[in-house]
């Protein structure tokens, strides 16, 4: 349970949504970790439900336990109960003794059609529930610091499966020929520093190091690579629940991502806001694109990687193209098609979804 990362996020709101539901007592095994004091109603709330330190945890054979699954084969379950995972994964294939394992539980839930659909090919008992978004945290507002500015936003920890390469190639031309483009970035993870050079693997721009001080490193990378420096912000690692100060500024929201296991907490959060997003139509994405809610980047190269069936190499030109007819409003979406179609995607709604299985 953490306010700075997607799985985070997703426990939060589990743990909220789940007590609400009254139908669980949902015991987290870890203490909450936030960068950013929650709001005293909220912090009595947890306290209050949250277990007491070194208190006993008894287990009975219908109680559920719930383990999060991702790339790697981390065999975690308890015997005495029911087990069910919740899968968000993006190496493909899988390897067959992660899938044999994946076969013991009672049922897999999956965080997007294209995990489920891996996940069936395989025989894997498994049911399809999209995370959600906070509708009331995330909704449209009116720019406070950057009128004069044509801002383009891009988030998600630093990685090659990302993709802000592809951002940066194309920012990097954009930015040269429009001096009053801005770049905020929001890119810092807990993982930063070993996921990062990840990035450089495309070649598609001049290498990122790594240090213990990242938002430095993000800082140098983006100038390495030919935008002035008068022409980006690196924001630092942020709590989710402050992210609508940053969006409020946003023109066009960029999400190349080559893959994603679910939908993308963060496209699904700047579609709630109601802003223009270009988004890589390939894998987990393919959930979050309807008519006219966003602006695809349908040009989607193969990967030829043993581990990344499926993922899409979005085209460089085709996004700069996108940013170019969005700066001279060539491309305009209806007001509110992006949020709305997230309306059916609340936390409530999904966790809700999720419980109903049980």
């Amino acid at each position: 349970m953490a306010d700075n990362y997607g799985w985070g996020v997703y426990g939060y709101n589990l743990f909220i949504y789940g007590l609400l539901s009254g139908q669980f007592n949902v015991i987290p095994l870890h203490k909450p970790e936030f960068l950013y004091s929650l709001d005293p109603l909220t912090e009595i709330y947890l306290s209050g439900n949250f277990p007491k330190p070194n208190s006993e945890i008894e287990i009975f054979a219908d109680d559920i336990f719930l383990s999060a699954l991702g790339n790697e084969f981390n065999k975690f379950k308890f015997g005495a109960c029911r087990n069910i995972g919740l899968i968000f994964f993006e190496s493909n294939p899988l390897p067959k003794n992660y899938i044999e394992y994946l076969k013991e539980f009672e049922f897999i839930v999956a965080g997007s059609n294209w995990n489920a659909s891996l996940l069936l090919e395989n025989k894997i008992n498994t049911k399809t529930i999209i995370q959600g978004v906070d509708l009331e945290l995330f909704k449209p507002s009116h720019k406070r610091y950057f009128r004069d500015r044509f801002v383009i936003f891009s988030g998600g920890k630093l990685e090659y499966r990302k993709g802000q390469d592809i951002l940066l190639k194309a920012y990097s031309i954009f930015s040269k020929k429009y001096k009053d483009a801005l770049l905020i970035t929001a890119w810092g993870s807990p993982w930063q520093k070993e996921i990062a050079k990840t990035v450089n693997q495309s070649k598609l721009c001049s290498p990122i190091d790594t240090s213990d001080n990242m938002l430095l490193e993000m800082h140098k990378w983006i100038l390495s690579n030919g935008v002035n420096k008068n022409q980006f912000i690196c924001l630092k690692n942020i709590p989710n629940r402050l992210l609508p100060d940053v969006f409020r500024e946003i023109d066009l929201a960029v999400f190349p991502n080559r893959c994603e296991g679910g939908t993308n907490l963060v496209a699904m959060e700047a579609l709630a806001f109601d802003i223009p997003c270009a988004i890589s139509n390939n894998t987990g994405h393919r959930d979050l694109i309807m008519p006219g809610n966003c602006l695809p980047l349908l040009e989607q190269k193969q990967i030829d990687s043993e581990s990344q069936s499926g993922w899409g190499e979005s085209s460089v030109d085709e996004l700069l193209a996108i940013m170019e007819d969005c700066y001279h409003g060539r491309k305009k979406l209806e007001p509110l098609a992006a949020r709305n179609s997230m309306s059916s995607h609340s936390w409530e709604s999904s966790i809700n979804s999720l419980i109903s299985n049980f």
